[in-house]
């Protein structure tokens, strides 16, 4: 049977090729076309969506691949391969098609990317020579019939699988059913009203230099915060602007409430993104929203910096001297922004890499010299309160070597699960590294959103988080809308800026209760996770690695299969960790498997009662929620026991599909993030004679899943 099986294969070789003898250009053809779309597409990014940068990059590469062939093929017909020149062809088709698809297919192992993508380039090149052999060389036989019947299958179904939008997930739906506490969230009072839009008229100008605006401003010199460009990067970038980091414009849109004066503003930087898109103009559905609620909203154009690296530093200058030209044009009379900004209340907002910088300048804010160099000094000291990162970036500018580490200021972070760009919640990192004292009411809250992209944030970029042709391997047909993901921010910065610059706390408990308010947002999943200024932490986990001891206490744990302390990372294919440690627990086949923390005095709970971070390790969508006890035991003995359900649902990972590669691997990426569980005092039930104020241990107890695997971390009274 194998014999006849080897022989049937030779034979099939035999008959291919006969029929493929003089279809090379059949192969050259597919490897042009790869070629030509490729580099006109790549030329749309960088320059412009024009028909003809597409149709000069399609001209110039393939005559440019010609001509070097011809030139190689000269020369080795005699030296190498009479074929030469079709092996080069092949050769080059191949790097450009398996190289755009490594690096489109976000999420994927590079490993495999690359097999799929070198399977799928060979039937295509075999298509092609079958397509050239019926049609050019009209080898009208049965064999070569049925294989261009295949090799237009196959590019048909090629081209829908590029060029579609791809792939539906379904993991948020089934999440959705197992969230009870979510599916039937009730009615608040008046939230309705509050997140429609607002009472006051927006009105919006433009500022710069270039006098094309309604306010003239200067410029200022960022050269000491930013390496010079290479010669041939400041060519490309006189195509688009004729300011250099020297004279860096002072520009952007300001949307303010017609009726309204003294109002707390909110700056806003976006991040790195094509020179060719003017990025500011994204955050209009933002600032008009704002506005409308009695804020001024500034939304600063750093495009002057966009396509470098190493420039977070002056991104955060260049906003700090935004602030201080707004301020000034605050108190002009004559501008129509006069008396419209209350000083006192400031917050930074930033996206991406702005995100990230938001920090930076805050920091800069603070300090009088550079810490780069202390040559440069700063005079800043403007009242920042606040801070909102969306999908930020992080430690793309260390000041001194040094994390950026924040102290007494409220701090938002969104991210996205689907995010294409910045895969992982890099924001966490930042969000760790702040801290409070107990003078203020400070907070410090993260929400993680299913379905969310990099993009879709701002109403420039969009769909796609990677530029032409990279963006057609991605998958972007599981995002929420970009109406839904816009909805969100809207919501959860409205709640934030009132609480922080307004004082106003009637809806704050959003940013500590995303699911009471659910019924009010996108149908999607949600991952919370905060610290209040009023905790008083048990342990964080950071002290040692003794997994006996706590801070003034100690610790045991029973009938679990793994108990460590571990740094966590941004990812299971991350790299880099973050410098957080957390208890990881695992246990399986009994409900007997506790976890307990004693200390060495009393500790007393305050009707704020408990919380801790937790995150469900296990990857099984159809799984039971993970719920476990938590039992408080006082002096006397005398207990209080709720479970984490009463209060929450923790969801498992979040198995995401960033490109359209893993839909045909199978392969999903698991997104895990720490989720705060909050357990109020009165969800205790306390058996008689029970005294919160004397509170000797705290038990977790695995009593409800028999198998399973946790972190805990963060485990803090509150009041």
């Amino acid at each position: 049977m194998k014999k006849n099986l080897c022989g049937r294969l030779l034979e099939y070789g035999r008959a291919c090729r006969c029929e493929l003898k003089d279809t090379g250009w059949g192969m050259k053809l597919v490897v042009l076309v790869i070629t030509g779309f490729f580099c006109g597409a790549l030329a749309t990014e960088y320059f412009g969506n024009r028909i003809y940068f597409f149709s000069g990059g399609v001209i110039l590469s393939d005559m440019l691949l010609v001509g070097i062939v011809r030139l190689l093929s000269h020369i080795g017909d005699r030296i190498w391969h009479r074929n030469i020149g079709n092996i080069l062809y092949g050769i080059a088709g191949a790097l450009i098609f398996v190289c755009s698809c490594v690096y489109g297919s976000v999420g994927n192992e590079h490993m495999v990317s690359t097999f799929f993508a070198t399977l799928i380039y060979i039937l295509l090149l075999l298509s092609g020579r079958f397509i050239w052999a019926w049609l050019v060389k009209r080898h009208h036989t049965l064999f070569c019939g049925i294989h261009f019947a295949a090799g237009c299958v196959i590019w048909c179904v090629f081209l829908v699988f590029l060029f579609g939008q791809g792939f539906v997930d379904d993991y948020i739906s089934e999440y959705r059913n197992h969230n009870t506490y979510v599916t039937q969230a009730g009615e608040v009072d008046g939230f309705v009203d509050y997140i429609a839009q607002g009472e006051y008229t927006p009105v919006c100008v433009t500022y710069g230099p270039d006098g094309e605006t309604d306010m003239a401003t200067g410029t200022v010199d960022l050269s000491p915060y930013v390496a010079k460009e290479k010669k041939w990067h400041r060519i490309y970038r006189n195509f688009f602007t004729k300011h250099t980091r020297k004279d860096a414009p002072v520009a952007g849109k300001i949307w303010y409430p017609a009726e309204a004066e003294n109002c707390p503003v909110v700056f806003m930087a976006h991040g790195n993104h094509s020179i060719t898109a003017e990025s500011y103009l994204g955050y209009d559905y933002l600032g008009e929203y704002l506005a409308s609620h009695g804020y001024v909203f500034v939304s600063v154009d750093e495009n002057i910096l966009n396509e470098r690296s190493g420039e977070n530093d002056a991104r955060a200058v260049l906003l700090l001297e935004n602030i201080g030209e707004i301020l000034k044009k605050n108190k002009d009379e004559s501008l129509p922004v006069y008396g419209k900004i209350d000083e006192n209340h400031i917050a930074l907002m930033g996206h991406s890499r702005g995100g990230e910088m938001i920090a930076d300048a805050y920091l800069f804010n603070e300090y009088d010299a550079y810490p780069g160099n202390g040559m440069f000094t700063f005079d800043y000291h403007y009242s920042i309160q606040a801070l909102i990162a969306v999908a930020p970036s992080v430690n793309q500018y260390l000041p001194a070597g040094h994390e950026t580490e924040l102290s007494d200021v409220d701090y938002l972070v969104l991210q996205g699960a689907n995010d294409q760009d910045i895969s992982v919640f890099l924001g966490n990192e930042q969000y760790e590294n702040v801290s409070f004292s107990k003078d203020g009411a400070y907070i410090a809250s993260s929400l993680y959103i299913a379905g969310a992209n990099h993009g879709q944030f701002n109403t420039e970029w969009g769909g796609y988080d990677i530029g032409r042709p990279f963006s057609l391997w991605l998958n972007v047909k599981n995002f929420i809308t970009a109406e839904d993901q816009q909805e969100i921010l809207k919501i959860a910065s409205l709640v934030f800026l009132d609480k922080s610059l307004k004082e106003n706390n009637t809806y704050a408990d959003f940013l500590t209760d995303y699911a009471k308010y659910a019924a009010y947002l996108p149908k999607t999943l949600y991952v919370q996770q905060y610290e209040t200024s009023d905790a008083s932490f048990i342990t964080d986990y950071e002290e040692d690695s003794d997994l006996e001891t706590a801070p003034g206490g100690s610790i045991s744990a029973e009938h679990f299969t793994m108990w460590t302390e571990e740094e966590l990372a941004d990812s299971e294919s991350a790299m880099g960790k973050r410098e957080n440690h957390a208890v990881r627990l695992k246990w399986k086949d009994t409900n007997d498997a506790y976890y307990e923390i004693m200390t060495d005095g009393q500790m007393a709970m305050e009707d704020g009662g408990i919380c801790f971070d937790a995150m469900d390790l296990r990857e099984e969508a159809d799984d039971e929620p993970m719920d476990f006890s938590v039992v408080l035991t006082d002096i006397h003995g005398n207990h209080a026991v709720s479970s984490v359900s009463d209060s929450v649902i923790l969801y498992p990972a979040f198995p995401v599909k960033l490109s359209k590669i893993q839909y045909l691997t199978g392969k999903s990426e698991y997104k895990r993030q720490l989720q705060t569980v909050h357990i109020t005092a009165d969800q205790f039930v306390a058996e008689d004679g029970f005294n919160r104020e004397q509170i000797k241990s705290i038990r977790f107890v695995f009593d409800r899943i028999e198998n399973g695997a946790i972190n805990l971390d963060n485990i803090a009274f509150v009041k």
